[in-house]
């Protein structure tokens, strides 16, 4: 068995589990914020579970139409486009201040980490050797499952010293930079 390329790791599996770290901190991040939603905006119990909802809507309903994208046009394109909606879609949220605006920020950002996982597992079929490609896969899976990880700790800390507002833009931010480093790494 040959060893993992760790170029490949790098180039390919680093910006990949990113995007997919992202896609499971920002599917996670309503309940940290919930409160705070409640207070400054008015949101409500049936409010907050709409957010939810226009969130796995959109991720839903992008899984076919992104499968399809992925074996046309590729991970990379794909990955990229999508990181920079699910940007937009967090600056949109971090500017809301209504319930209508908070759902789009919300559906934004789920169709544009819908292919967090299948881009990642995509690219690593295609660039991995045949026969590190479960260990990769592992790799992938780990690395994006910490995302839950940091939608506490780490994201109350952030939402104590910036506010959620400031949380969804560093999201978005953080979004362009990684779709900037699938586009320019991969």
């Amino acid at each position: 068995m040959s060893a993992v390329p760790w170029r490949l790791v790098v180039c390919v599996l680093l910006p990949f589990a990113a995007g997919f770290h992202l896609s499971y901190l920002l599917r996670t991040i309503n309940a940290l914020i919930a409160g705070q939603l409640a207070t400054e905006l008015g949101i409500g119990p049936a409010q907050l579970g709409l957010l939810t909802s226009a969130y796995f809507l959109a991720f839903g309903a992008a899984q076919i139409p992104c499968g399809i994208l992925l074996d046309r046009h590729g991970p990379k394109l794909v990955q990229c486009i999508l990181l920079l909606i699910a940007s937009v879609g967090a600056l949109v949220f971090a500017l809301a201040d209504n319930l209508v605006l908070l759902m789009v920020g919300r559906a934004l950002i789920g169709l544009g980490v819908a292919a967090g996982l299948m881009a990642g597992i995509k690219a690593i079929v295609l660039w991995f050797p045949a026969e590190r490609q479960a260990l990769v896969n592992g790799w992938m899976m780990m690395l994006g499952t910490l995302g839950a990880v940091t939608a506490t700790g780490p994201a109350e800390f952030m939402i104590d010293s910036i506010g959620w507002r400031g949380l969804f833009a560093v999201m978005g931010g953080l979004s362009a930079l990684t779709a900037l480093l699938v586009l320019f790494l991969v």
